[in-house]
């Protein structure tokens, strides 16, 4: 009797645990996202001020990201044929066609500017001025470099993953009868197995009898994955709202909050030190929700 109470009382115990686990690390989250943004200023960086009067207008593919990251100026109706040139803020850029590789960029016979990238240098938080000559004209476009970088943000992606999947862990136990979906799932899998042997054995009357038990097991699996889309349900909304919420304090859906040593298609892009890769906003913390859920329904044994 001793026993099956200190094992009963085991569980109970461990969820407490993560229970306290969970608001420490929302309540850090909290402050971190609203309350220290709220009391602390954030860096102004160097602001430069065009001194050209031109209605010209080119744009910047992101406008909005960390150092070293790679930018796409382009525009259009500009002056036709010229040589471009152009300055972050009081840094001259090296800029390249990001059509053939060669260096130097210059406006088509149209007007047109495309594919002409730079790397932004390395800078502090704040708003800088982007000016492109084009001959004896010039545009200037605004780049702004976030507050929040690797790791920093790296950690806080992290975190607010593991925050999340702690909370659709949570509500999981809450909503579905675990118990019974996986008692469901065995009597599923047994009547598989039964089925199977009864069609190799072409026994028909054994088949006709699971026949009839089969409309009362699809029923029975039906509500359980009911319990599991009301879990998605709950927790859809708020997950987009603290993605939301990431995307404006770090600067962008598309900010980079990673760096990887390692090439991985389509999600790491390259920098400008050929060993370093960086990850968006969107992947990592894609990347951070898959790895995390995995290992946090299996640590609170919610998986199906």
């Amino acid at each position: 009797m001793i026993a099956r109470k200190n094992r009963a009382a085991a569980p109970k115990s461990g969820s407490r645990t993560l229970t306290y686990v969970l608001v420490i690390l929302i309540a850090f989250l909290v402050g971190y996202y609203i309350v220290l943004p709220a009391f602390t200023p954030r860096s102004p960086g160097t602001v430069t001020t065009s001194t050209s009067g031109s209605t010209y207008t080119v744009s910047l593919s992101p406008s909005t990201d960390i150092s070293g990251t790679q930018v796409t100026i382009s525009g259009e109706k500009l002056p036709a044929g010229a040589n471009v040139s152009a300055t972050f803020g009081a840094t001259s850029l090296q800029l390249t066609n990001g059509s053939t590789g060669a260096g130097g960029c210059r406006t088509s016979g149209s007007g047109t500017l495309a594919e002409c990238t730079f790397w932004i240098p390395k800078a502090s938080a704040g708003s800088y001025d982007v000016t492109v000559k084009m001959g004896t004209a010039a545009a200037v476009s605004v780049f702004t470099i976030p507050q929040y970088a690797p790791p920093v943000s790296t950690v806080l992606v992290t975190a607010t993953s593991i925050a999340l999947g702690l909370i659709t862990q949570l509500v999981t136990k809450r909503v579905v009868d675990l118990n019974k979906e996986r008692r469901m799932r065995a009597e599923l899998n047994e009547f598989n197995k039964e089925k199977r042997e009864a069609t190799l054995a072409k026994d028909k009357a054994r088949l006709e009898k699971l026949k009839k038990r089969e409309v009362q097991m699809r029923q029975e699996q039906a509500k359980v994955s009911t319990a599991r889309l009301k879990v998605t349900g709950i927790t859809f909304i708020p997950l987009l709202a603290v993605y939301y919420l990431m995307a404006t304090f770090l600067g962008g859906y598309g900010v980079i909050v990673a760096y990887t040593p390692v090439p991985i298609p389509i999600i790491a892009a390259p920098t400008q030190n050929p060993a370093i890769f960086e990850v968006s906003l969107f992947w990592w913390y894609f990347l951070s929700s898959f790895t995390f859920s995995i290992m946090l329904s299996r640590l609170l044994h919610t998986n199906p």
